[in-house]
């Protein structure tokens, strides 16, 4: 059990140390002087050029991924299993209700329907060549000045 303890322990401090090593280093040693001084010298250049690829690579790697892990979280638990079974429920309901008033209503409504239907016919019996005269005097008096 030691030995497996050990194992375990040892391998999770390696292990990330290697994936760590293998990526190019931002910074690095000057061989000489005169790289050195350069070195002072562009450090602000360096570091300009570090800061926006650390910040992609951290927004792209880690925030982008956990910001969908929580919608998918808030729209599995919360919107699915709370909201939705409720909206439903209120829904139904209303829908219940509405039904029932509709069936009340058709026929009240049928019956006006038939009444509208019944006078609108008499009107274009009656008035039919009264409405033709009357719409062409009112377009001619659009274009009348007085």
């Amino acid at each position: 059990m030691r030995h497996f303890t050990f194992l375990i322990i040892f391998l999770s401090i390696v292990v990330p140390t290697f994936g760590l090593a293998q990526t190019d280093p931002v910074f690095q040693a000057p061989d000489t002087i005169e790289g050195a001084k350069e070195g002072v010298l562009n450090i602000g250049d360096k570091i300009i050029e570090a800061i926006p690829r650390a910040i992609a690579k951290t927004w792209n790697d880690e925030v982008i991924p956990l910001w969908r892990r929580m919608g998918e979280w808030i729209k599995a638990e919360v919107w699915e299993k709370r909201i939705s079974p409720t909206l439903q429920t209120i829904t139904d309901r209303v829908k219940e209700l509405l039904g029932q008033e509709v069936e009340k209503r058709t026929p009240i409504i049928q019956q006006e329907l038939e009444k509208e239907k019944e006078e609108l016919q008499q009107e274009l019996k009656g008035g039919a060549q009264g409405t033709a005269t009357g719409l062409w005097e009112r377009f001619r008096t659009l274009f009348h000045k007085d």
